[in-house]
Order: C-alpha cells, then structure tokens, then sequence
C-alpha cells in the first residue's frame, strides 16, 4: 500500500519535459517603521496567490536570507507557521505574513537576496508540487 501510495505522489510531483511550473505566489515588502541606521527594522513580507493554487501549511514555507555586506539579519531563516484558525484542511485560508528583522550600519538601500520555499496545490486536478524563487527584500535606511 506505501509503495501505491509514494507511486501517485510522485506522479503529482513530475510535469511532462520541458514544462516549467507557473509561479504560484508572490511576494511584497512593507517595512513597518522609518528604518534609521543602526536600529533594528521590521519589514512585513505577505503573499497573494494565484487562483485556482494553494499553499500548503505543511511542510512549513520558509525564506532563507543571504548576508549583505553592511546589514545584520536577526535570522537568515524564517519559517512561516503552519497554524491557521481558519483552516479546515492542510491548506492556508489566511497566509502568514513573515517579518524580516535586520539592522544596517549606515543609511542608504539595501537588497536582501533570498530563496521562498513553499508547496502549493491545484485542487481542481490535484497537481501538487514545491516550488522556489529567488526574491530580493527592500531595506531603505535613513
């Protein structure tokens, strides 16, 4: 029965050659407050998702920071919880919102380079897979 069941996984895991998987969520920056050098800044990271997909709440989606010559993380990895009041089944009703805590020395702009990692699903035909994405996180500094 466990290897039936790894078998129709894995089938949900593989797209025909040469087929890409549609980006499924994006993300957007918001710091909370006037970031000020030397003083640690908040940036709220939320998602919008793409209809018909899901994300799921399990595994966890998490997004690993890069350092930046200049800018302390807090974390170099987020993970986002997987609770979700609203949820019924294994799926967000509401996504998390990720926060970003970093300090830079000095004024000026920053990018921080990262990967979101997160596994979605089609419920119509049940396509599932994980999937990441290089995202670069806004730090203006004043």
């Amino acid at each position: 029965m466990q290897f039936v069941f790894g078998i129709l996984l894995m089938a949900q895991l593989t797209l025909p050659p040469g087929a890409a998987l549609p980006q499924v969520m994006t993300a957007s920056f918001k710091p909370t407050a006037i970031a000020k050098a030397g003083q640690q800044a908040d940036i709220a990271v939320t998602f919008n998702v793409k209809k018909p997909f899901v994300i799921n709440r399990e595994p966890q989606m998490t997004l690993k920071l890069a350092e930046v010559p200049g800018v302390v993380l807090l974390k170099a990895e987020i993970a986002a919880s997987p609770i979700d009041p609203k949820s019924k089944d294994e799926y967000y009703v509401n996504l998390p919102t990720l926060h970003v805590l970093a300090t830079a020395a000095k004024p000026g702009k920053y990018d921080i380079p990262g990967k979101l990692t997160y596994f979605f699903c089609n419920k119509s035909d049940g396509f599932c897979s994980r999937q990441t994405v290089d995202v670069k996180v806004p730090l203006q500094v004043q």
